[in-house]
């Protein structure tokens, strides 16, 4: 049954709230660090009353959570299909530049910070980001790895421990220094230098024998 037009709008208005309220508790959270963020000052920021934000979300604890999981979700988009061809160095480097990209964001490197920050206090959101990002991202590489060995574009390895190990590569220093805040936003060819940098180091263990002439 296809649903009423008024009922799609009015999903897409409480769609639309909720994503407001995510962009304005995330500043908040951002501002003022887990621990200090209410509430009330959430609900202030928006404009409206705390009973409108309850509606959404029933607890700061729960709107951290979504923020987190919302932040997350990017890593579903990080491996894509091999385009048509293009070798498994290509491939690398693509999905590096995807994932070291989305480490250094902003958002990202703030998200993190709030989970080091908070998950002494709290470790079932460490937990959570955990299992909503790395874990995921790391299952999706794992797969990725796990094709390339049995079609012979990498060595036979255990694809678990080769996507952490990529991964591992991948972040490297730069994204140490984004934590400690030492460099911002780096500019493209920074992110493909150390991309191909690690690729490239990763190959060497891992990269097909070279083909006897």
């Amino acid at each position: 049954m296809m649903q009423a037009p008024a009922q799609t709008i009015s999903q897409a208005i409480r769609d639309q709230r909720r994503d407001r309220i995510l962009q304005v508790a995330r500043a908040v959270f951002f501002e003022a660090g887990y621990a200090s963020a209410t509430m009330s000052t959430i609900a202030a920021r928006l404009g409206g009353s705390k009973a409108t934000l309850y509606a959404y979300f029933k607890s700061k604890e729960e709107l951290f959570r979504a923020i987190v999981c919302e932040q997350c979700a990017l890593v579903q988009g990080l491996v894509e299909d091999p385009k048509p061809g293009e070798d498994v160095r290509q491939a690398l480097i693509r999905i590096g530049e995807r994932l070291l990209s989305l480490l250094m964001a902003d958002a990202s490197i703030r998200t993190l910070r709030l989970i080091v920050e908070e998950g002494p206090r709290a470790p079932e959101l460490a937990a959570l980001f955990m299992q909503a990002g790395p874990q995921l991202g790391e299952r999706r590489l794992a797969e990725f790895f796990a094709e390339a060995c049995e079609d012979g574009r990498l060595k036979p390895v255990d694809p678990v421990t080769a996507a952490r190990q990529f991964s591992a590569l991948v972040k490297g220093n730069l994204h140490l220094r984004g934590l400690l805040g030492l460099i911002d936003d780096p500019q493209p060819e920074v992110i493909r230098a150390e991309v191909e940098a690690a690729v490239d180091m990763f190959l060497a263990a891992y990269g097909p024998a070279p083909v006897a002439g």
